[in-house]
């Protein structure tokens, strides 16, 4: 490798991959040719139409033998490394035979494309999956997801525009997205990833994106090109922002990125106090219960680590530094049919004049309920129409919950108005709008809870999360006894808290910059600092879990027997710098009155004194390892 983070050249590969060192490779990410075209019959004649094109590239009529490669494959690979190679129905026996004995493990996956092309005569089944042979041996690098998505299957459309090339085109160009979730998986930050048959440089893109490093061979000049401009605009992009990073105001080690996702007890308002107490200077940082991210993207490092036992709040972090394609397709679904809503209600302003009629007894109550009925069943398509076609679940839901919270909503503004006073008509239209956008929450909340559909579809899960996150009342989250999300929506405030800046903060190139150099797990806490060793030069911030009658995070428990575990780690064994802030209870502080710990608290105005063990009003504690120039 050069200085640069990649190192890529147009050329033979047979030649070029005996440049590269015995065992110095992690990753092997290949897209070789199918040998599918001596199959292809050809263009298909359509009726008043140009032919559709069913001809592959001439280089796929060029017979591949994948016994050519095998030994230099296992020679570059590392003992620890991971080898998987996209393959057709026709190539997959070949590659069992030729590495299963050579593997302590193979298997395969399958990507399943959801817009493939049609079968324009209707015979036959859709090619819409492509397989991936995949072998590694004990100990090979690993990083498990969740049960949900760790199924041999990933789905996706084939790669669209703008992403897809359209000079040169390449017939089999792979999305970076999927790329990128195999990448994630089966390599670590600042590891080698290597494509001999790179085409236009898809796995080089994804690769730099997430921090690691690339080795990529191409033997047509035209895709070489292409492969070169993508690789070095990535790398450019990147440089960019690093530069950017170097000459910003803030300290070297500080970041103005906002949080991640809204989390209850986020740090936000102590963060001045972290920083102030954080050491000077750090290699790497760590935090093994990184919640909302409010202190994660307050640091710089030279890597980062982040871990949390909410599968869901993790698969947001490695679906947003994938950039996967099926989760914003979920936001971007939810925010459509929120915008639908208020648009609707903004075209029906009858209902605010009904209400004021109700309001005047022209209209009885039975009279306005059935009037709201017969509504709401008149306007059934128009209500239909609100959801987007893929969040058609259970649109008789929908339609029940809007019925019930129009009636609801006018009964009550009635009562409230003979209770008080008269509302101004804005307020009443604020009322009426809040009764459809509660309907919405209300549907979207049932979604959410329904574990079979969020099973198959974890990214759609993910996308619920993050929209009840953001409107569920006053950021809460609380589960009834079956494991139901029941926070009711968050009321008027809430209709037009659209979504907009947080997807597009999800898509920033700063963000994503922070998310490539983070390694990201969800794990027990000492199964990640066992994983993941820290070390003199680095720093660790914690806020773990509350020793309070509340000892369930994110759905998991956390016992004081963790508590313990936590504290043993850090005072015994821990050898990086760590600061953690936490609740004050006469157990917590107990876990960490020890020689050598230094124990600070918040007062009431979040100001930072001594700790005395007599004083009635502390709330919070500072906790260090070490002494800083405040102390």
């Amino acid at each position: 490798m050069t200085h640069l983070p990649y190192n890529i050249l147009c050329g033979d590969s047979h030649d070029l991959i005996k440049r590269i060192p015995d065992h110095s490779v992690d990753f092997i990410l290949t897209d070789p040719p199918y040998n599918l075209a001596q199959h292809s019959t050809g263009n298909i004649p359509l009726p008043g139409r140009s032919a559709m094109n069913n001809n592959l590239a001439p280089w796929d009529l060029i017979e591949f033998k994948p016994e050519e490669w095998i030994d230099e494959f296992l020679r570059i690979l590392k003992p620890t490394g991971n080898l998987f190679i996209f393959t057709s129905y026709n190539q997959i026996g070949k590659w069992y035979e030729l590495l299963d004995h050579k593997f302590d493990a193979t298997n395969f996956m399958v990507w399943h494309k959801t817009n493939p092309a049609p079968k324009v005569f209707k015979a036959g089944f859709l090619n819409s999956c492509e397989l991936i042979y995949t072998c590694w041996n004990k100990g090979h690098t690993w990083n498990f997801i969740n049960q949900a998505e760790m199924h041999n299957f990933i789905e996706s459309s084939i790669c669209m525009k703008p992403e897809r090339l359209s000079s040169p085109k390449h017939p089999t160009q792979k999305p970076v997205a999927v790329l990128k979730k195999l990448i994630t998986i089966a390599s670590n930050a600042g590891d080698v990833i290597f494509d001999p048959f790179m085409g236009v440089g898809s796995t080089g893109v994804a690769a730099l994106d997430l921090g690691r490093k690339f080795i990529g061979y191409e033997v047509s000049p035209e895709y070489f090109t292409a492969a070169e401009k993508r690789i070095k605009d990535t790398y450019m992009q990147q440089s960019l922002f690093a530069e950017h990073l170097i000459q910003a105001e803030t300290p070297e080690m500080e970041s103005t990125l906002k949080p991640i996702i809204k989390w209850p007890g986020g740090k936000e308002k102590e963060l001045p106090h972290i920083k102030r107490h954080a050491p000077e200077r750090f290699e790497n940082y760590y935090e093994p219960f990184v919640g909302g991210g409010s202190v994660y993207t307050a640091f710089n490092a030279k890597h980062l680590f982040i871990n949390d036992k909410s599968d869901e709040l993790i698969s947001l972090y490695r679906y947003i530094s994938m950039q996967d394609v099926s989760f914003f397709h979920w936001l971007d679904n939810i925010m459509s049919a929120w915008q639908n809503t208020l648009d609707y209600v903004a075209e029906h302003k009858k209902l605010c004049e009904w209400y004021i009629q109700f309001r005047r007894n022209e209209i009885e109550e039975v009279g306005m309920k059935g009037l709201l009925h017969m509504f709401v069943k008149t306007e059934l398509s128009s209500l239909d129409a609100l959801l987007p076609a893929d969040l058609e679940w259970r649109r008789d839901t929908f339609v029940k919950e809007t019925d019930k919270c129009l009636a609801h909503k006018i009964l009550r503004m009635k009562k409230i108005e003979q209770e008080r006073h008269e509302m101004p008509e804005q307020d009443i239209f604020d009322n009426i709008e809040t009764a459809f956008t509660s309907a919405l929450y209300t549907y979207l909340r049932a979604l959410y809870n329904n574990k079979e559909l969020c099973h198959q579809q974890v990214e759609l899960a993910t996308a619920l999360f993050v929209f009840l996150r953001n409107y569920a009342y006053s950021g809460m989250f609380r589960y009834n006894d079956n494991g139901e999300f029941n926070v009711p929506y968050g009321g008027i405030s809430y209709n037009h808290k659209l979504m907009h800046n947080k997807i597009d903060y999800y898509k920033s190139s700063e963000l994503l910059a922070h998310l490539a150099k983070t390694t990201i797990e969800s794990l027990d806490f000492l199964e990640f600092f066992r994983k993941h060793v820290p070390t003199e030069r680095d720093f660790i911030f914690l806020d773990p879990p509350y020793d309070t009658e509340f000892s369930t995070y994110a759905q998991n428990e956390f016992t004081r027997d963790d508590q313990k575990r936590l504290a043993d780690y850090l005072c015994d064994e821990c050898k990086a710098k760590w600061l953690m802030i936490i609740k004050y209870t006469p157990f917590v502080y107990d876990l960490y009155n020890r020689e050598g710990i230094i124990i600070q608290k918040f007062d009431k105005k979040y100001l930072v004194s001594f700790m005395n063990r007599n004083d009635k009003d502390v709330e919070h504690l500072i906790i260090t390892n070490y002494k800083n120039k405040f102390d």
